[in-house]
């Protein structure tokens, strides 16, 4: 799962108003980041509690490193082998293979054989070789997957596909958790999960009732805006090369691999930002954008009706 310190920076602007409502604010770290979640209603303590506990569940279905995970299960599984799937797996799968169709690829969760080579934390990281990225470049392709939905079942056709869902799965994580907080009466709420924020509702610190998300200029101090983006509803989600990194003979190695080469996406974008409805959607096109560029992910992300905010190198 991608481990990345948060992209936005959240700008909330106090006018003073006297609260009349409960409120309740709690972070945790979960999905392999920190996770904070902001809350005002008659039930907002019991629904964030609510909330972390339902995305502590998504975690261990989709940790590809627990091995009594559903992705674990399916990656140690042998070729035609049908595995029963979690409905939450199910769900990230859904709209994670459409945007891997899509994206021709640019976004592909079979990644996993080629960022299994790339350490990022190692005390001296270093590129993976040659041969073993080609080895990996085997086994990566949507096209390797049969996803049956009803059925609620995932097969691989090649011995030795691997799925990733860290990709996708904190929106996922997120839309779960903003609907959980909408259905135990929650007035509004502010999520913000590494970098996928989620807001609803009103927010009380800001008279028109909006919310402002401010955008990290990339390798600039942190709370550097390049821009801030207002909303009042919905997913704004970043993916960028400027948090987790190593530079080796003045080359600078990013996480986010191009699924045809195995290596960081060498674009000119440091940084993408998605505005959508769904986290899910966001989080996955975020990343899909920022290997196609700015022109195709313009127009990919169009097709979904969500908005792209381009950061350039």
């Amino acid at each position: 799962m991608k481990r990345f310190l948060p992209f936005l920076l959240l700008l909330l602007l106090l006018t003073g108003c006297q609260r009349t409502i409960d409120e309740a604010s709690d972070t945790r770290f979960l999905m392999d980041t920190v996770c904070t979640i902001s809350a005002g209603g008659s039930n907002a303590d019991t629904a964030l509690r609510e909330a972390f506990e339902t995305v502590k569940e998504i975690q261990d279905f989709v940790n590809r490193f627990d091995e009594n995970s559903t992705v674990a299960r399916f990656n140690r599984a042998k070729a035609g082998e049908a595995i029963a799937l979690d409905p939450h797996t199910a769900a990230i799968l859904e709209t994670a293979l459409m945007v891997c169709e899509a994206s021709g690829g640019a976004f592909d969760i079979t990644i996993a054989p080629a960022s299994s080579l790339w350490n990022f934390q190692a005390e001296t990281p270093a590129p993976p070789s040659d041969a073993s990225i080609q080895q990996a470049l085997n086994l990566i392709g949507y096209n390797h997957l049969v996803f049956d939905p009803d059925a609620r079942t995932l097969t691989k056709t090649k011995n030795g596909v691997a799925i990733d869902l860290g990709g996708a799965a904190k929106g996922y994580a997120a839309d779960c958790a903003a609907k959980l907080l909408r259905q135990a009466g929650v007035d509004y709420a502010l999520l913000n999960f590494g970098g996928n924020v989620y807001v609803f509702g009103k927010n009380p610190n800001r008279k028109d009732g909006s919310w402002q998300v401010g955008i990290q200029k990339p390798f600039a101090n942190t709370g550097t805006y390049s821009h801030t983006i207002n909303l009042t509803e919905g997913a704004v989600v970043t993916s960028g090369i400027y948090q987790r990194n190593f530079t080796l003979d003045g080359t600078l190695y990013h996480h986010i691999l191009d699924p045809k080469t195995g290596y960081p996406a060498d674009g000119e974008l440091a940084g993408v930002t998605i505005q959508s409805e769904s986290a899910l959607l966001a989080d996955c096109l975020s990343t899909a954008c920022l290997v196609v560029g700015e022109e195709q992910g313009r127009a990919l992300a169009a097709s979904f009706d969500a908005r792209l905010y381009a950061e350039k190198k």
